[in-house]
């Protein structure tokens, strides 16, 4: 175990330039996002005391992706991805950025910020997918699952601390200036990207221009079983994620009677175990094959989830929402380097667009079942379902030959070479 650790120190991705470059913009800029997330909202709450205004809020960055990342995808693979990404995160800096300006001119209205957020999030995909697309060729291939985890370790990094660091901020000095942080952090993304070398043709493929199409991901998508496989698992598991945001308020309130402030201690100790569980990604990665490493996070996470069904307890409910998110944490940093070996370089931005664009609903659509569910049944039996479901995804996985012959190493011809 600790020869690993030591051996994976010394291959480490962050020993790269251009590596270490990405990886502080993405660092950056996650946490930038933490402050828009807190700040904006506050905003909102503000403006209007309308919980349905913060939810509308929400929806405009979210859904955007949904149309506009096929399209990016498809940019990504025709254009330079360090361009693409280069340009959204600048554009995002003026987006975000316009809105301290308005309200420090006593000019914001709420449509603004809706129409700001629905641009900002449109664009969003460039980032979200360019990373999948540009890290490939940045690091050797035997390093991808840790690069992946690094990406991931910021994101899960920025979660943990940026809410709270942004309320210190809000509280302290005004939304506005909370939000003019994130600006600023996508400003810095941006100029770090594009100082990122350029992608020749050769190493990218046969990137034709004529070949790149807006609907051209879900074409190698649907016909390609193992890119199609691996996508619905994803999209079963964070569809079954959406009930647990649904009902763990109501559960911590009405179940645990432990009040907001236990509720954010929940959403703390997943934090916590999702950041170490990124940082065991490489070994996780090293030991199975993503053929039954996948299914098994899978199952894991449900398993964990099953118990919050019988047991009321906050400390029992708190291990069980770590010990979960430490299970669920390697699952997309692999999932990712697996993709990225079994998509043709010329299509990654194509497939990486579309996939965003699927999953990217799958987790509010579940929510939404959730929030269904809760009109009839207990916030503790709305959990256990979406356990049961994520198990159930995760057995299915296993029964699949498919998916149990996939390997770390898996490119597509030497999964057609077999069949």
């Amino acid at each position: 175990m600790f020869s690993f650790i030591k051996l994976s120190v010394a291959r480490s991705p962050l020993r790269s330039n251009t590596f270490l470059r990405l990886w502080l913009g993405l660092s950056i800029s996650y946490m930038g996002d933490q402050f828009t997330t807190i700040a904006l909202l506050w905003f909102v709450l503000q403006l209007t005391g309308s919980g349905v205004a913060i939810s509308l809020v929400l929806l405009c960055f979210q859904l955007p992706s949904m149309l506009t990342g096929p399209l990016l995808g498809a940019l990504l693979d025709r254009w330079q991805p360090r361009l693409v990404m280069g340009i959204d995160n600048c554009a995002r800096a003026l987006l975000i950025g316009a809105i301290p300006v308005l309200s420090w001119l006593g000019v914001l209205q709420l449509w603004q910020i809706y129409a700001l957020a629905l641009l900002a999030g449109a664009l969003s995909p460039a980032t979200g997918a360019g990373i999948r697309v540009i890290l490939p060729h940045l690091v050797p291939e035997e390093s991808l699952e840790q690069a992946n985890a690094l990406s991931s370790t910021s994101l899960q990094f920025a979660s943990l601390l940026g809410p709270a660091l942004a309320g210190i901020m809000v509280t302290q000095v005004g939304g506005a200036f909370a939000l003019l942080i994130d600006a600023v952090s996508f400003l810095i993304m941006g100029l770090l990207v594009f100082s990122l070398p350029p992608i020749s043709r050769s190493l990218r493929g046969e990137t034709s221009l004529v070949k790149t199409k807006w609907l051209g991901g879900f074409d190698l998508l649907v016909r390609k079983k193992e890119i199609r496989l691996l996508t619905s698992l994803s999209v079963i598991f964070f569809f079954s994620y959406g009930p647990l945001e649904a009902a763990l308020p109501l559960y911590s309130e009405r179940i645990l009677h432990i009040g907001a402030q236990g509720y954010g201690l929940l959403w703390t100790g997943f934090g916590v175990g999702a950041l170490t569980g990124a940082l065991f990604t490489s070994f996780v990665a090293a030991r199975f094959r993503p053929g039954m490493s996948q299914p098994l996070i899978a199952i894991l996470w449900g398993s964990f989830l099953c118990p919050l069904m019988i047991f009321y307890s906050l400390p029992l409910a708190l291990l069980c929402l770590a010990l979960g998110a430490c299970s669920w944490a390697p699952y997309l940093p692999i999932e990712a380097s697996l993709l990225q070996r079994l998509i043709p370089p010329s299509m990654r931005g194509q497939v990486f667009g579309a996939r965003l664009a699927i999953t990217t609903a799958a987790a509010p659509f579940g929510a939404l079942v959730g929030g269904l569910l809760l009109q009839s049944l207990s916030p503790a039996l709305v959990i256990g379902l979406s356990g049961i479901a994520c198990m159930l995804a995760g057995a299915g996985g296993f029964v699949s030959p498919t998916m149990r012959r996939l390997g770390g190493k898996t490119k597509i011809d030497q999964m057609s070479k077999r069949e």
